[in-house]
């Protein structure tokens, strides 16, 4: 089985899994490395969910349980692209985008900038443009390309397919600092995906 078949069968009934707080059967029968790396999936998700509806205080303080010790995360910031790191480092993914440029970097190579998501995933191969249709739970989408400003980034926990299975037709999301809070969305269609009328999502970023 390739490795987009076998995240799409995992997908999908990890998706249903999630919510209903399970894990997938099919799992059960993959590597002992597949499994760790969907239970990491599902515990992004998880801890997503559980913050749906957490608001920030004035002035970007968001909530200081994202402000992982050691990481260099501001506060105050704008804090959507903090929302998908604390998930992402809470959750176990290994690698993660850091929170602070490298010395002499551009300001904008790091996680607080939303669209590095993309750049950065792209840099060590784990972006997946949205035409191509391949995304599972525990992804981040970004809305935006890089270096734009104008831009967002959140969370992929649930993912619908079309009937092969390898292709997805619709994702549902948690995103911070989307009207100042947590939100979740409503099930919504891979094409067209966007953050707000003229924010576009331009793919996804795997945790693997």
């Amino acid at each position: 089985m390739t490795g987009r078949a076998k995240r799409a069968a995992l997908g999908a009934l990890l998706a249903g899994a999630l919510l209903a707080g399970g894990a997938p059967a099919y799992a059960q029968e993959q590597s002992l490395g597949d499994q760790a790396e969907w239970r990491i999936r599902q515990d992004i998700v998880d801890h997503a969910l559980r913050e749906v509806g957490r608001r920030e205080g004035n002035g970007n303080y968001y909530p200081p349980q994202y402000q992982l010790p050691g990481q260099g995360v501001l506060r105050p910031a704008e804090w959507c692209g903090v929302f998908v790191n604390w998930a992402w480092t809470t959750g176990g993914v290994p690698d993660r985008p850091s929170m602070r440029p490298a010395p002499g970097a551009s300001v904008l190579d790091q996680g607080h900038w939303a669209t590095y998501w993309q750049k950065w995933g792209k840099l060590n191969g784990r972006w997946k443009d949205i035409a191509e249709r391949d995304v599972a739970p525990g992804d981040a989408v970004v809305y935006g390309n890089y270096p734009d400003m104008h831009a967002h980034v959140g969370l992929v926990v649930e993912v619908k397919y079309d009937r092969t299975g390898r292709k997805a037709t619709h994702v549902r999301t948690v995103e911070g600092n989307f009207g100042d809070r947590v939100v979740y969305s409503k099930l919504r269609k891979i094409e067209g995906l966007n953050a707000g009328k003229y924010l576009q999502a331009s793919g996804f970023v795997s945790p693997f």
